[in-house]
């Protein structure tokens, strides 16, 4: 978990890039002009000036006035506002060699040492940043900031006991309880707990408000499942004013962790109701297995904001999973106006949820009305497809995906799909040069290495390229069973049982259930002598409803 207090280096990065966020986009130039003022006068002037430019946020206008002030009164602050600025333009080297200009004019100026420190540690140049206070530390070696914000970097670079070994040789007078915080950090990245917790405990005996040490050591108790410590910090995180949605959610998920719905809740009713955060906090109901908690939480959205569309999807949702009610999921995506962002999104839902469930008269009406309304989205060509598809017109299916081809020629996933309902219509060679042309488009296409050489496979031909070609689709999806069924049938083809056997074995452990794949189960395995494999193979084929049935009934009475 992030700490929640930040070091002096860090504050710092907040300073250098708020400057970014001000910026005003084509805003008219200053005139940093001062004629015929006396210098001091200037100096006012160009100060006035620079104050106003600020405050309209406009950086580049107001780096040539910090220029022209520094010419006239320079400061140490000066040199840091005008890094400042050229930080928030983008211009990180700009910035470093004012910087540089300030410490050749104030050698000694601590805030001008961590500007470029921090400078450094922004991009993660940790080397860079810890050699700048590691000079600043040569002359003044008992500047305890310095040492502390030295044992930051190292720590944030990883370098966790040279930290230690850096903070360690702090004379116990000059110690802040934020060192044993960062002594803390890198007992912690040495993965040694019980010296991260001592020195812990000791910085909160020093400085019983430091958040940074609370946040970690509330985030260390959580990591070892000590739940009722972890809880016992964040909430005196809360009790010292730091109630952002980081912490309470933390707070949910432990009381999840624990099986505690109620407290959770409870956590829910104090915690702020901001939209990110109760998204967030659904999101730990759900994984954690609390559906009824996670409809609370939504019911407490919906009370907030009626009309959001990510409220209305996630409440489609829960009517479909949970409710089961697919009429409400339909009534819900229908609220999704035609000029919300979502819109499109709830089309397809739509159309999605009706083909899953059989419902083509509720689906045509909302293909169509993608097609007309969304010309460039190919996805409602595929759902038409589908629509097509799923009523057994594969015909038509082919139709539609060549109009995709017409329409958008070089789309892979449309090759793939025309290449599919060629070969389901019998067109094996048509289908094999689609897919062919898939792979010179995209050689790594998993979907067509694999049809390719399980083709290949069931000809009998180029059986070398074949394992080649599903061997390289297994290299993109390790655990496909389809992948595994095809170079299990290509090693049968090449007459190599056991390896065949081997990868078949591993297709069937995947959660699918397909008659092909534990067909060529029963074959490997009756290839091999195993009759009651076999019979296990043919008898699951035909209990997925195998269209070739009289064929594997013949093959099951062969092997009594």
């Amino acid at each position: 978990m992030p700490t929640i207090a930040r070091s002096v280096l860090l504050a710092l990065a907040l300073a250098l890039a708020m400057s970014a966020c001000a910026q005003k986009k084509n805003a008219p130039p200053a005139d940093p002009s001062a004629k015929g003022l006396s210098p001091g006068a200037a100096a006012d002037y160009y100060f006035l000036l620079y104050q106003e430019l600020s405050r309209q946020g406009q950086p580049a206008q107001a780096v040539p006035v910090v220029e022209k002030l520094i010419e006239l009164a320079p400061s140490p602050e000066l040199y840091r506002d005008l890094a400042n600025l050229h930080w928030g333009l983008g211009d990180p080297d700009k910035t470093r060699a004012v910087l540089q200009e300030g410490l050749a004019r104030y050698p000694n100026e601590k805030v001008l040492h961590f500007y470029m420190a921090n400078s450094y540690l922004l991009q993660r140049r940790f080397e860079e940043a810890s050699d700048v206070l590691r000079g600043y530390l040569a002359a003044h070696p008992k500047d305890q900031t310095a040492s502390q914000e030295l044992g930051a970097v190292l720590v944030e670079a990883g370098r966790f006991q040279e930290a230690l070994d850096l903070l360690g040789s702090v004379s116990k007078d000059r110690r802040t309880p934020a060192m044993a915080y960062y002594e803390a950090k890198a007992y912690a990245g040495l993965n040694k707990r019980k010296q991260a917790l001592d020195k812990l405990r000791q910085a909160l005996r020093e400085d019983p408000n430091l958040l940074a040490a609370w946040s970690e050591l509330a985030y260390l108790h959580e990591q070892a499942n000590e739940y009722r410590q972890a809880e016992e910090a964040y909430r005196r995180i809360l009790d010292l004013g730091e109630d952002g949605p980081e912490v309470w959610i933390r707070l949910v998920r432990l009381a999840l962790k624990q099986k505690n719905e109620a407290k959770a809740l409870q956590f829910m009713e104090k915690a702020p109701k901001e939209r990110t955060f109760l998204f967030e906090a659904m999101g730990l109901f759900i994984d954690e297995g609390y559906q009824d908690g996670a409809v609370k939480v939504l019911e407490r959205m919906a009370q907030d904001q009626p009309e959001s569309a990510d409220v209305i999807f996630i409440q489609a949702m829960m009517a479909v999973e949970k409710e089961k009610n697919l009429d409400r999921a339909f009534d819900l995506l229908s609220r999704v106006p035609k000029n919300n962002a979502l819109y499109d999104k709830s089309l397809i839902t739509r159309i999605q949820l009706a083909l899953d469930t059989n419902q083509f008269e509720r689906a045509a009406p909302l293909v169509a009305e993608g097609k007309a309304a969304f010309p460039d989205r190919v996805e409602f060509w595929f759902l038409e497809g589908v629509y097509y598809d799923k009523q057994g017109d594969l015909n038509k299916a082919a139709q539609v995906y060549a109009e995709v081809l017409r329409k958008w020629p070089d789309d892979v996933e449309g090759l793939y799909r025309y290449g599919v309902a060629q070969e389901r219509l019998k067109n094996r060679a048509e289908a094999m040069r689609v897919m062919e042309l898939i792979l010179s488009k995209a050689p790594d296409n998993a979907d067509a290495l694999n049809f390719v050489g399980y083709a290949l496979a069931e000809d009998g031909r180029e059986l070398d390229r074949a394992v080649e070609l599903i061997t390289r689709a297994l290299k993109v999806n390790p655990d496909s069973p389809y992948y595994l069924d095809s170079l299990a049938w290509a090693h049968f083809k090449r007459g190599e049982i056991k390896q065949a056997w081997e990868e078949i074995q591993r297709a069937v452990t995947k959660p699918i259930e397909d008659p092909t794949i534990w067909e060529h189960y029963g074959d490997i395995a009756k290839a091999l002598g195993n009759k009651k494999e076999a019979e296990k193979g043919y008898r699951k084929a035909l209990e997925m409803n195998h269209p070739n049935k009289q064929d594997l009934e013949r093959r099951l009475e062969e092997l009594k």
